[in-house]
């Protein structure tokens, strides 16, 4: 009876290890699930050259391809960028680059030349240069309507205290814009705004619970 006993014991101690292997399994494989949904892998981003927002040294890195002209751009530089700077740049953890992604024809590139101009000419104006773009855009507007005009980007200049304000709007800055355009080609960047965190693309860059999660994921 008492081997009997054992063995009993025994059997219920294999499931009882087996019962838990099998959960820790299912409970990595939902974690995985997770991740995957939340972020996809892409190839490193080549940053050289881009406006940045945060310390060189933070240990994420946070890449923007984004457009003036998108109202869903506005919204993430609007109002999920200022709670992440916050929230992780001002506490050294991350660092923000923006990419020029001019999806909307003329007055994308024409955002886009004006906006180098200042990061070349004048660096310590290109961020309030980049969100008093974002700010003028309208609240609501037609696909195709022209609001991002040369006499906004004059306007918009002279607002920051650039006093060449007519060098801004006729700005032809080819190789940065051009650099831009070659890079959000090489990574496949279909929809603006694109945010990729430390080399994996958020699916949902408009979610700030998902930025989050990237960011805290590749702080590990």
């Amino acid at each position: 009876m008492k081997n009997k006993g054992n063995i009993i014991f025994a059997m219920l101690l294999a499931l009882i290890v087996i019962a838990a292997i099998a959960a820790m399994i299912i409970f990595n494989q939902k974690n995985s699930a997770d991740e995957s949904n939340t972020t996809e892998e892409t190839a490193e981003i080549d940053v050289s050259g881009q406006p940045m927002l945060g310390k060189k040294d933070a240990p994420v890195t946070l890449v923007e391809f984004g457009d003036f002209l998108c109202p869903a751009c506005k919204y993430y530089d609007m109002e999920i960028q200022p709670e992440l700077i916050k929230k992780y740049v001002d506490k050294g953890e991350l660092k923000m680059y923006f990419v020029n992604t001019p999806f909307h024809g003329a007055d994308s590139l024409r955002g886009a030349h004006a906006a180098e101009y200042i990061r070349k000419n004048n660096p310590d104006k290109y961020w309030d240069f980049h969100n008093a773009l974002f700010e003028a855009q309208p609240t609501t507007h037609t696909e195709g309507e022209s609001w991002l005009t040369a006499d906004l980007i004059k306007k918009t200049a002279q607002k920051i205290g650039i006093k060449h304000a007519d060098k801004v709007v006729a700005a032809k800055e080819d190789e940065a814009v051009n650099h831009d355009i070659d890079l959000y080609k090489k990574h496949n960047v279909t929809q603006t705004p694109t945010i990729i965190i430390d080399g994996k693309t958020v699916s949902n860059p408009l979610e700030i619970k998902e930025i989050e999660q990237a960011i805290e994921s590749a702080k590990k």
